[in-house]
């Protein structure tokens, strides 16, 4: 069975927002493929229990088949999709086994839930399939650090767990092999399939949407794209050209990462005296079209790029783009852009001089577009390309799931692998909060590349990942796997989210199956038996109960690998969880907002902490 992934899809669709590029590819591949492959359905993932939901023919028709390609009712849609996520907190979850695909078109990238089920699903034997886009987060290309640490986890997932790793550009397929080379990562294959344009024109004429000539900047108004540079350079075409001589620029696009610099200038300049605009909401592809159809010219100064759509769309429309000299954007713009070099002011000054601000040039290079006899690429192409990868994938072996080397006695940090990329979770995790006591489980240092570790090691359907680590709710089952750092017996050890509560664990591992009452802010303690050095270690746990806890779920912070017989370091680890323990009990006792229940009186009265 064949499984496309359109969580984000319906996720942007329930927020009312207008797709990106991401987006409008799953809306328009996903249903191509659908209705190519029989053998096939569309699901969403579920969160909070992190398993994958099918969607029903009627949430597939109104959502994927219709979705926002024509005259789309946002509010119904919205309506659905919200129906649709609610509808899948309970639903019966797909089965995935060794005859499984599962394809990614969306952005599998922005939610650590979608990535943790994406391996989860490839240990159970399923085949991935996923569209990359590109590397712009790894390429310094002006987002945080912890989106850069987000993105290092989904190129690594790529890396080890996708049968087929198909791209939209041959610049972006390059950019992974020259990843995985410098990290020693396997690389997995995959096809070119090109993007088609996102706006064409109908044919229908209509007024001009501006009062006086302009030229035109499709684009995330982010420090990638690149817009103080535009901004700089309209500056200067005005200082020494004058202000009438010079058309205006007309920037369209959402405000995104790091834009503050240009947002700051032009608002102390006036938008140069009004010659530069930002239209940044309530833009339809109806009016962006017509102001294609307007405009002098584009311009298109990114520093990196997966594809380049403002490019394309351009030549589409007959205008002249010029734009920067990088990644993919020659894969876009052929011969019929003019280039300039990335992030050279001068250079841009003196292409838009001698190429688009003369008149007569300018008709010339619109004349060589008009003739030019290249054939677009359709949606249908990348559909086949796509369906071709799948059928590769299908017939190829599932890739062997990893069995991560991890160091004896060294603290790994769940935090670092489990927060979603505007939670802030790195500030949050190592300062310490009033009311949630953050104590290593050893007061080891933590590594920035242990997320391939954590990873790798822990399986499972976790459910949504927080700030402090990972929630393992009543039904949900993590799978510990490692390869062994030594010879003899080992166990492994898990530091607690300590708030108040009971609950039950049912473990089963090499010491057979183990259920015990567990008080959350104690170390749960897994078995992981006897062997030799380098054989694959597994262990697996599961929540029987949380009636009981206050939180309802098991919170995991950390874990540690010790041999069995280290008593002196596990004393030490109860220590630590025990100080985290008294710290939130008297927080939370201190506190008005906090009743305390009849756990919680259950759980002092132990003398557990």
């Amino acid at each position: 069975m064949i499984y496309l992934d359109v969580t984000d899809l319906v996720e942007f669709l329930q927020r009312k927002e207008s797709v990106s590029g991401v987006q409008r590819v799953v809306v328009e591949t996903t249903p191509r493929i659908l209705e190519a492959q029989s053998q096939s359905q569309a699901v969403i993932l579920d969160r909070g229990r992190g398993l994958f939901i099918s969607l029903s023919p009627h949430e597939r028709e109104i959502l994927i088949t219709q979705g926002v390609r024509v005259n789309p009712d946002r509010d119904h849609l919205a309506s659905v999709a919200n129906a649709c996520i609610n509808r899948a907190h309970t639903a019966v979850p797909i089965q995935i086994d060794d005859h499984t695909t599962l394809v990614f078109l969306g952005a599998l990238w922005i939610a650590d839930s979608l990535m943790l089920a994406a391996r989860d699903a490839h240990a159970q034997g399923a085949k991935l399939v996923t569209l990359l886009y590109d590397l712009t987060p790894v390429m310094e290309t002006g987002h945080t650090a912890a989106v850069n640490r987000l993105f290092d986890r989904y190129l690594n997932l790529l890396a080890t767990t996708a049968s087929r790793v198909p791209a939209i550009s041959a610049s972006s397929r390059r950019d992974f092999e020259d990843y995985c080379a410098r990290r020693d990562l396997p690389t997995p294959q995959g096809a070119v399939t090109g993007l088609p344009n996102g706006l064409t024109p109908n044919g229908q004429q209509s007024d001009k949407p501006w009062p006086r000539n302009y030229a035109l900047f499709v684009g995330t108004i982010e420090s990638r794209k690149n817009h103080l540079l535009a901004l700089d350079t309209w500056e200067q075409l005005i200082t020494t050209h004058g202000k009438d001589n010079v058309p205006d620029l007309v920037c369209v696009g959402r405000l995104g990462w790091n834009s503050n610099e240009f947002i700051d200038k032009y608002l102390a300049t006036g938008g140069l005296g009004g010659k530069v605009s930002v239209l940044s909401t309530n833009v339809s592809d109806a009016d962006l079209a017509v102001l294609y159809q307007h405009c002098d010219f584009t311009v298109y100064p990114s520093n990196y790029e997966g594809w380049g759509l403002p490019v394309s769309e351009s030549i589409a429309f007959g205008k002249v783009p010029v734009t920067a000299n990088n990644s993919s954007i020659p894969e876009a713009g052929g011969d019929l852009a003019i280039y300039f070099e990335t992030g050279n002011v001068n250079d841009f000054v003196r292409v838009l001089e001698e190429s688009v601000l003369d008149i007569n040039e300018r008709s010339q290079l619109e004349a060589k577009i008009h003739s030019s006899a290249a054939s677009a690429i359709s949606w249908d192409h990348v559909a086949e390309v796509l369906l071709q990868e799948i059928s590769i994938a299908q017939t190829t072996p599932v890739r062997q799931a990893m069995y991560p080397e991890i160091t004896l006695g060294k603290e790994y940090v769940l935090a670092l692998a489990g927060a979603a990329p505007d939670s802030g979770y790195a500030d949050q995790y190592y300062a310490h909060q009033a009311g949630d006591s953050i104590t290593p489980l050893l007061g080891q240092s933590r590594d920035s590349q242990d997320y391939e570790i954590v990873d790798a090691a822990l399986r499972g359907n976790f459910g949504s990942p927080q700030t402090w680590g990972y929630e393992v709710r009543p039904g949900n089952r993590i799978d510990v796997r490692l390869t062994r750092p030594t010879s003899g017996a080992l166990k492994v050890l898990f530091a607690t989210r300590s708030m108040p509560g009971v609950l039950a664990v049912e473990a089963s591992g090499p010491g057979g199956p183990k259920r015990e009452e567990f008080y959350l802010g104690s170390v749960l303690e897994l078995n992981l038996g006897d062997g030799l050095q380098g054989e694959p270690a597994q262990v697996s746990f599961s929540v029987l109960d949380a009636t009981d806890s206050i939180e309802g779920f098991l919170g995991i912070r950390s874990f540690v690998v010790l041999e069995a017989s280290d008593k002196e370091t596990e004393v030490l680890a109860h220590k630590s969880a025990a100080q985290a323990l008294r710290q939130e009990l008297d927080f939370l006792t201190n506190t008005r907002s906090w009743k305390v229940t009849a756990p919680l009186r259950k759980l002092k009265g132990r003398g557990n902490a």
